[in-house]
């Protein structure tokens, strides 16, 4: 869950677009990228390396690519921070809400549920949205788009002591999960690794260029590739840039966080996650 709906995919990205399920074994070799492939020797650069596969990004959409796609070939994620996970998918609100986000958004949102849910990465939360009386257009929609029920304002302060007395509008809905997102990251790396995928951390990409293959720049190291995943969030438009193909005009937003005691030592452990209306903060 991002602010500002921003169209940022997080997920099994390469996975629903070949139509296959994680760990699903019955599957043949995934048709995106073909049977593996031997590399010529003639193609292997000097100090470097050869893929069939290379997965530029090491967040969960990189990390999900490669556990998808291990299984049927060679796989080689670089990831330029000395952690997985270190921008967007280590620092999101780590919420699960299947109707969060614009329609294909939406539409990964439902196809993934059956992985978190093998993975038992889930669980539960809530979500309640809160509203004052001049806010009433933003909370209709709020309560339209993620199919929320309204409730007495009395109960949403039942539920959340700490609410304004002005809260004039309150709606809710359980089906909004936590999602362990370290569990997530972990789970995927470790498929990938599982079937011969190599991960590698601060392996930053500085150039690509093709030539018959996608050849990659890694510090002084050369990569080549059948096929590159751009997976890198944020710099994605960056690394587009870099091989050669047209932007997307991504933004990237910087997200504010505060962080301030439980008010009167309270115990929030239990309370929903509570948004404001359009979104505005949560």
């Amino acid at each position: 869950m991002g602010s500002h709906r921003l169209g940022k995919v997080d997920g099994a990205a390469c996975a629903i677009a070949c139509g296959h399920r994680f760990r699903d074994r019955r599957c043949a070799p995934c048709p995106a990228v073909g049977p593996v492939a031997r590399a010529a020797s003639s193609d292997r650069p000097a100090g470097g390396s050869v893929t069939r596969v290379a997965i530029v990004g090491g967040g969960i959409a990189g990390l999900a690519a490669a556990a998808s796609l291990a299984p049927s070939t060679r796989v080689l994620v670089l990831e330029r921070e000395t952690a997985l996970g270190y921008h967007a998918s280590g620092r999101s609100a780590a919420m699960f809400i299947e109707d969060y986000g614009n329609d294909t958004v939406r539409v990964l949102n439902q196809a993934s549920r059956p992985v978190h849910e093998s993975l038992d990465v889930l669980s539960p939360r809530g979500l309640m949205a809160v509203a004052f009386r001049e806010d009433a257009d933003a909370f209709e929609s709020d309560m339209a788009a993620l199919g929320l029920a309204e409730i007495p304002v009395r109960e949403a302060h039942s539920r959340v002591p700490i609410l304004s007395p002005d809260t004039a509008r309150a709606g809710r809905s359980e089906n909004a999960l936590d999602i362990d997102t370290n569990r997530l990251l972990q789970a995927m790396a470790s498929e990938a690794r599982q079937h011969g995928a190599i991960i590698r951390v601060g392996a930053g990409v500085t150039k690509i260029e093709h030539a018959g293959s996608w050849h990659l720049s890694v510090g002084d190291e050369k990569v080549v590739a059948d096929v590159v995943v751009n997976a890198a969030g944020a710099w994605a438009d960056e690394v587009a840039a870099m091989a050669g193909v047209a932007r997307i005009g991504l933004q990237p937003y910087r997200r504010s966080v505060a962080r301030l005691p439980a008010p009167g030592g309270r115990d929030v452990r239990n309370w929903p996650l509570l948004m404001g209306p359009g979104d505005s903060w949560y």
